[in-house]
């Protein structure tokens, strides 16, 4: 049983990733369209980025599993300084799979019928009865949907804060926001991915700020 497990979970999880990577390359090549770059330049700057990547994968995981070891060790994940989504719900996944019983309460599962009802009627109410005028005011259930998802509260107010700069800016200078807009944004998320790389190096090497952050202006509970 665990060994059917195990490989049905892998198999998953491989065909879950490719997936996952699928969808991330039409969403830079929705960015470079909007940034008016040429898909065949893209394709090959994405063929040559992963070349590199596929040494650097390895090396980066090992990186986070050291300075983080809650990541290969279950044991250790109240310990650990972020959530892990994705390995979250595989875990679920194998629980239903192994539970005789479905392990979802009977009113979670009721509140997702019911959000799948509602997105269904307001995707038909939008394009069948709502004014096009009015279709700003729809709201997206897909980021609705992300939100119930993230257990990280950072995200969604970081989505927040980048969506209401977006808004004034595009409403100010739209033509400097259809220039640079999107790679702003871009390069925000490069280089949040880069500073994790950072932090990471910092605990390895003992500088963490968990041993050197200040507590001036934080607040004392308790």
């Amino acid at each position: 049983m665990t060994q059917h497990l195990l490989s049905n979970l892998v198999a998953g999880s491989i065909v879950s990733s490719a997936g996952a990577h699928s969808v991330d390359m039409v969403g830079d090549l929705k960015t470079g369209h909007l940034l008016r770059a040429r898909p065949r330049t893209q394709f090959y700057a994405q063929l040559l980025g992963s070349i590199p990547g596929i040494f650097l994968s390895p090396g980066l995981f090992v990186l986070f599993s050291s300075a983080y070891p809650c990541i290969t060790d279950s044991s250790l994940s109240d310990e650990c300084p972020f959530g892990l989504p994705a390995v979250t719900a595989w875990v679920a996944v194998a629980r239903a799979v192994l539970s005789p019983t479905l392990p979802v309460s009977r009113s979670s599962g009721i509140t997702a019928i019911c959000f799948a009802v509602l997105a269904i009627l307001t995707v038909v109410a939008k394009y069948l009865w709502i004014p096009k005028r009015y279709h700003v005011f729809v709201p997206n259930w897909n980021a609705v949907g992300l939100g119930f998802v993230i257990p990280q509260t950072y995200i969604p107010v970081a989505m927040c804060m980048g969506a209401i700069l977006t808004h004034f800016w595009s409403k100010r200078r739209p033509e400097q926001y259809d220039l640079a807009g999107y790679a702003v944004a871009a390069g925000f998320i490069a280089g949040e991915g880069i500073a994790g790389v950072v932090n990471a190096i910092l605990t390895i090497a003992s500088v963490s700020q968990d041993k050197y952050a200040s507590t001036v202006g934080y607040p004392v509970f308790g």
